[in-house]
């Protein structure tokens, strides 16, 4: 082969290589695409989470019903637990 065909065959290598280490480095480093906030309880938006969840609320009795039927297929649990996906507070259900 030519000698230009050797040169553009090192540089491709090369710019290759370089974009490979450049990938490798980046992809090293978190995200930080997805984080938690803590919400201040004493803002409107705390203010309506926390009035928004209780015992007699209509997601909580969901869940009740969902876990009561889990229990009921597992013979060999007494209890189930799940975290209510709006207030994050545990739902216990017990036979």
């Amino acid at each position: 082969m030519s000698e230009i065909m050797h040169e553009r065959r090192r540089l491709l290598l090369s710019a290759a290589a370089w974009v490979g280490g450049l990938a490798a480095v980046i992809a090293s480093r978190p995200a930080r695409a997805f984080h938690v906030e803590e919400m201040n309880p004493g803002s409107a938006v705390g203010r309506a989470y926390a009035n928004r969840c209780s015992s007699g609320s209509p997601e909580h009795k969901t869940l009740i019903a969902q876990l009561q039927a889990l229990l009921a297929n597992d013979p060999s649990a007494a209890s189930m637990t799940a975290t209510c996906a709006i207030c994050g507070c545990p739902v216990i259900a017990s036979r």
